[in-house]
């Protein structure tokens, strides 16, 4: 079963698990000696495209953006389907396309900066294929409604696909707030073994002073030394 859900994944699931595991343990294995600090980590752009694409509120952020983008989709079909009737030559639908087409380069800026990021990483992940997919798809669309208004009309499947869209990131998000509880567990685990060596430790020094003691009282016995 998980070869399969490995694919409902978001790109840079793994780059956060990643991140953080490796972050921890290089600080710990590059803390100084004689002063105690950190050394200061060098982060590319790159590496801060990832940490924005991964972060919780860039994809509340984008579903925010593509729920407003279902909405101007559907004000222009309802507009087109005479449900909301506006005067001849009313601005009101180029008005709504023209945003939608807006929030549409945003997220064509979007998947260029996720391709530059994560690069072949991005394509392990097939939900996050498919959605850049829907997002070229979508522009195109909205382009050539642009060019050519009265000869197409594909609205209903302009909204089949932020609406797809929708769900996608809700499952990304839901998908990163698992990842962020395995990443907590995972920090209680290694704080757990930290305990555990702690404990080992305290108690093999136990050991030893039960050993010191017991040649101190054979020391005390042989001068018959009472105690």
């Amino acid at each position: 079963m998980s070869k399969y859900l490995r694919h409902f994944t978001t790109v840079g699931d793994d780059h956060i698990a990643h991140w953080h595991n490796e972050g921890l343990h290089e600080a710990r294995e590059e803390t100084g000696p004689a002063t105690g600090q950190l050394p200061h980590l060098q982060v590319t752009f790159r590496d801060s495209l990832k940490r924005l694409y991964s972060s919780d509120r860039f994809q509340i952020a984008v579903v925010c953006l593509v729920i407003l983008d279902a909405f101007f989709v559907l004000g222009e079909l309802l507009i087109d389907l005479s449900i909301i009737k506006l005067e001849h030559g009313h601005v009101a639908p180029q008005i709504f396309h023209y945003l939608s087409l807006a929030l549409l380069t945003f997220f064509m800026v979007e998947l260029a900066g996720k391709l530059f990021a994560y690069r072949l990483e991005f394509f392990h992940h097939k939900f996050e294929v498919f959605d850049g997919l829907v997002v070229i798809v979508s522009f195109i669309l909205d382009i050539v409604y642009i060019a050519s208004e009265d000869a197409f009309d594909g609205m209903g499947l302009l909204i089949l696909l932020r609406l797809w869209r929708v769900a996608r990131i809700v499952n990304g998000i839901l998908v990163s707030v698992k990842s962020r509880a395995d990443r907590e567990v995972q920090t209680l685990k290694e704080s757990n073994d930290h305990l555990v060596q702690q404990v080992n430790d305290l108690q093999e020094h136990n050991g030893k002073m039960e050993k010191e003691n017991s040649k101190l009282r054979a020391l005390l016995r042989q001068h018959k030394i009472e105690f």
